[in-house]
């Protein structure tokens, strides 16, 4: 993920202040829920401007 999503910054930002195990646990698990959601996102806009390139084959 080449840019942080504002979320992940601010996730980013609570882990470095977290001051027990299970905070950094809670964090990061958040952390990658949010960079699976983001990759989601974006797989859906590939896969919606890939099928709106496709020629219709409706006769």
């Amino acid at each position: 993920m080449a840019s942080y999503s504002r979320t992940m910054d601010f996730l980013h930002k609570k882990l470095l202040q977290a001051t027990t195990k299970d905070q950094e646990d809670k964090i990061v698990d958040w952390m990658l829920a949010e960079a699976k959601l983001k990759q989601t996102s974006e797989k859906n806009t590939q896969n919606i401007t890939s099928a709106r390139n496709k020629p219709d084959n409706i006769f």
